[in-house]
């Protein structure tokens, strides 16, 4: 069980607060969805962003050090304004001079005046946003802004900085929002609060993404985080299976089956290196989950580069697949190892999206 002051500083949570906060929500979630009330949708997860040359040039002329490529965890679009928010999540905050500065210089770049260019949209207004606990806020916007003015006072592109803080009690989250992250994001000014904590209830297997291999957790927070997403996938598989006739043949992408565990995110998702790693986790389970169903029912199960095939018998051998399915337990796996490259590896992204439910 994660406390509150834990939850806020997990990045994992972080990037999750950015998506309930942006997605329709119903009520009995218990997340209220601020900036999707405010027009805000989750444009896209983890985009890998090029630094214009021009601006990589004028960087290195001017002896400023920045990354040429850059992935912010989410970016947010509302449409009705053509307004867009580079957000980056962060556990604490970092100095101007520290290595982080780098990717900053980065991030400020590509949200700026260019980022109509970069992300090849129409933007006509757009700030760079860092979510980070309340205490770290203040900190973080004078370490941005520093950095901010070094790029200003060199004549190089920097967008507008919002820095939101994230503040836990026992009882709720709140988003706090300044006065330029409540212009921006039509938020109160102040305290908003978002979501609450049931006591002895963890919010994590409600979150939409539950293990992003990009973010830097604790083993055991990478576990718990890799079972909820098995778990989920498992469940996938499951619920095309009860239905189904027998004496029928399934066919489920790994698309299909990450977008349900993923609850439709995995689509948004823009960075192909997690997208590769998750596809391997998803082909490791299916090898494992085959392995078993195909003890009480041999061959019916078979794993492929771009998902699985179920062939179902008749209604008892049906019901045999179902059980083994229902019976497998996730927690058996290793949840700490790496998976290793297989035949899903290499898969055109488009050939595996065209790979459904039947």
């Amino acid at each position: 069980m994660c406390r509150a002051n834990e939850l806020i500083e997990d990045p994992l949570f972080q990037l999750n607060v950015l998506l309930w906060l942006a997605q329709p929500l119903p009520p009995q979630t218990g997340i209220a969805p601020l900036l999707y009330e405010s027009g805000f949708t989750v444009y896209a997860i983890s985009p890998q962003l090029g630094v214009p040359l021009d601006v990589r040039l004028g960087c290195k002329e001017k002896g400023i050090d920045l990354q040429g490529t850059v992935a912010p965890d989410v970016v947010l679009e509302r449409e009705n304004d053509h307004r867009f928010a580079f957000v980056e999540c962060k556990k604490s905050s970092f100095g101007a001079s520290s290595s982080t500065a780098r990717q900053a210089r980065s991030l400020l770049v590509v949200a700026g005046p260019r980022a109509a260019d970069v992300l090849s949209e129409e933007i006509l207004d757009s700030s760079l946003v860092f979510l980070i606990p309340e205490d770290d806020r203040e900190c973080l916007a004078d370490s941005l802004t520093a950095i901010r003015e070094e790029l200003v006072e060199n004549g190089l592109p920097a967008a507008h900085l919002v820095v939101l803080g994230l503040l836990s009690s026992e009882s709720e989250v709140c988003i706090v929002a300044d006065d330029r992250a409540s212009n921006f994001f039509q938020l109160a000014s102040g305290e908003n609060p978002f979501i609450e904590l049931e006591p002895d209830t963890d919010p994590r297997p409600l979150y939409l993404i539950p293990y992003d291999p990009d973010i830097d957790q604790s083993p055991q927070q990478t576990a718990h985080s890799k079972r909820i997403l098995f778990e989920r996938m498992q469940s996938s598989v499951i619920a095309a299976v009860g239905p189904a006739n027998p004496r029928s043949e399934l066919t489920i992408g790994l698309e299909k089956i990450l977008g349900d565990a993923t609850l439709g995110m995995f689509s948004l998702w823009e960075n192909a290196a997690s997208q590769k790693h998750l596809r391997r986790l998803c082909g490791d389970l299916m090898r494992n989950i085959a392995n078993a169903v195909n003890v009480v029912a041999s061959g019916v199960m078979v794993v492929e580069p771009t998902g699985v095939k179920i062939a179902l018998g008749d209604e008892a051998q049906s019901e045999k697949v179902l059980d083994a399915l229902t019976r497998f337990s996730c927690e058996t796996l290793d949840l700490e190892s790496e998976p290793e490259a297989t035949l899903f590896e290499g898969i055109e992204d488009n050939g595996a999206a065209s790979e459904e439910a039947n």
